[in-house]
């Protein structure tokens, strides 16, 4: 009995390795859960050109709008785990979404591929705003409260609370305006409808706007703007991007998509790629980065929480 129970689990190994020692055998579905021409979608596509060179199979990009990004997560959660769906996320879904508003995936749902972007979160401002740099942004706010305005992609995100926090620091009123996508921001920020935005810095060599301060201890190498340590605001707030999948996702496919993704995250054309978006490439493993996110995950929580407690 135990012979046939070994040859039958000796079979189903073997099977299993064969099934996916081709992989990838089929176009590739990438889910991004923002408008097309934003900041996490640009990364995205560029990842996925290169990505697809090297695993010899198309990919496909598939923008899902809606709910602060936790539509097209929701949707990558109910894909099944066989490496042909997989999903570009930035920090705010996966780490502040499920502590706001109910959604169907939580802190164990994916498993994660490999950390591809990590950037300070850069306040920007329209050109056509009254002031040059964040002190003259600070009193100006402060003369005239609840006059200014600032984007946002979603209620809680990190469009939304790294400024939450800012102006509570610096004691600002704003007037915050939700958009569905980053593209439609950039529109109303360069005709001046709208003042302020906080996001990844990608819009800055995009768009005709400019960066007031970077949320971080130290300057980013490729961001020449004062941080909140530097202004007193004691605040290190990272955007950053990587690639997930379905929880259980064969290892065999895991390994080849890490194992890919290291490659194009490490190259070169991918990190002159980055700089071109005034952003930079970042590379952990599945381990560490799954690592990282927990991390983050509980963090967000906790910022959260106590935002709750003070209003």
């Amino acid at each position: 009995m135990l012979k046939r129970m070994f040859s039958f689990l000796a079979i189903m190994f073997l099977w299993s390795a064969v099934a996916f020692a081709g992989y990838p055998e089929k176009t590739i579905t990438l889910i991004v859960p923002f408008g097309a021409g934003g900041a996490t979608d640009i990364p995205a596509r560029v990842l996925a050109n290169m990505m697809e060179k090297k695993l010899g199979q198309t990919i496909v990009v598939q923008n899902i709008v809606g709910a602060a990004g936790t539509q097209g997560i929701a949707q990558l959660f109910a894909a099944k785990p066989d490496g042909y769906t997989l999903g570009y996320t930035p920090t705010g879904v996966v780490c502040l979404q499920p502590h706001v508003q109910h959604v169907p995936f939580n802190r164990d749902s994916f498993d994660f591929i490999g950390l591809v972007t990590r950037q300070p979160v850069v306040l920007m401002s329209s050109k056509v705003a009254p002031w040059k740099n964040f002190e003259e942004m600070v009193e100006i706010v402060k003369k005239e409260p609840d006059k200014y305005v600032v984007a946002i992609t979603g209620t809680a995100n990190m469009t939304h609370i790294p400024v939450v926090e800012l102006a509570k620091h610096f004691g600002l009123k704003l007037r915050y305006i939700p958009y569905r996508t980053t593209a439609e921001v950039m529109k109303d920020m360069i005709t001046g409808r709208v003042h302020l935005y906080a996001d990844s810095p990608v819009p800055l060599s995009q768009f005709d706007i400019f960066g007031l301060i970077q949320f971080a201890e130290k300057r980013a190498k490729n961001l020449d703007l004062p941080t909140t340590k530097e202004l007193g605001f004691d605040r290190d707030i990272s955007h950053w991007q990587g690639l997930i999948a379905p929880k259980n996702l064969p290892q065999e496919a895991l390994d080849k998509l890490a194992s890919v993704v290291k490659e194009v995250v490490e190259s070169p054309e991918f990190n002159a790629e980055l700089v071109k978006m005034s952003t930079n490439a970042e590379w952990m493993g599945p381990e560490q980065f799954k690592t990282f996110f927990e991390k983050e995950f509980d963090m967000y929580g906790e910022v959260l929480s106590n935002l709750a407690q003070k209003k």
